[in-house]
């Protein structure tokens, strides 16, 4: 049984570009939030009632569909929050997150840490893996929890396909050495995507065009 329970906020409303947010909660009651999608008081109030304590707040990428709750998070419980190297530019550049496109103009007033591929976070009482994956954009990364065979990989791998290439940032060509560093992992690994429902490796061999 993993030590680790994810509790999905699946977003579906009339903005389908709303994302997938997951909260990581170990068995101290430690918590950290991956892709905060939306600034409403959900997971804030979730973590409070639940008594949980949250350690970090970490960015697979800068698009604004998951973000848009950073500052929200970071008001209310003062966590760090985490970012790809190449992607720190897009918390405050709305042409880089795309943010302009819907006329959001999203702007992360909190400060973030940036983070390399294959840097080992310790926030909970489970090692959180950094798996650069530059593709959807330059600083795209997948977080992989070993122990309970988690992999959270963004808008890189999205059930049965993967993330687009024509946003600003991205790097078509490095698909296949990212998608390299992902087939290496156990068949069994769990996959969450940033949109849509979870899979597993094993599936996406089968299925996933790209997952060759």
């Amino acid at each position: 049984v993993p030590m680790i329970k994810v509790v999905p906020f699946i977003y579906e409303g009339v903005d389908e570009l709303y994302a997938n947010t997951y909260l990581l909660i170990d068995s101290d009651n430690n918590c950290v939030v991956i892709d905060p999608a939306k600034e409403y008081p959900g997971i804030v109030n979730y973590i409070k009632k639940n008594e949980l304590n949250l350690k970090a707040i970490l960015l697979t990428h800068g698009h604004v569909d998951h973000m848009r709750g950073v500052d929200v998070l970071v008001e209310a419980f003062n966590a760090p929050l985490y970012i790809g190297f190449d992607d720190e530019d897009k918390l405050i550049d709305i042409y880089a997150n795309v943010s302009y496109l819907l006329g959001e103009n999203l702007v992360i007033k909190s400060k973030a840490n940036t983070i390399a591929d294959n840097e080992v976070l310790h926030l909970i009482n489970e090692d959180i893996k950094v798996i650069a994956v530059p593709y959807h954009t330059a600083g795209s990364v997948c977080f992989y929890l070993k122990e309970s065979g988690l992999l959270f990989t963004g808008d890189f791998i999205i059930m049965h396909s993967v993330g687009r290439s024509d946003l600003p940032s991205a790097k078509p060509k490095e698909l296949n050495n990212s998608m390299a560093k992902i087939l290496a992992l156990p068949n069994e690994t769990k996959l969450y995507g940033g949109h849509g429902p979870s899979s597993t490796l094993e599936i996406e061999r089968r299925v996933n065009p790209f997952v060759k």
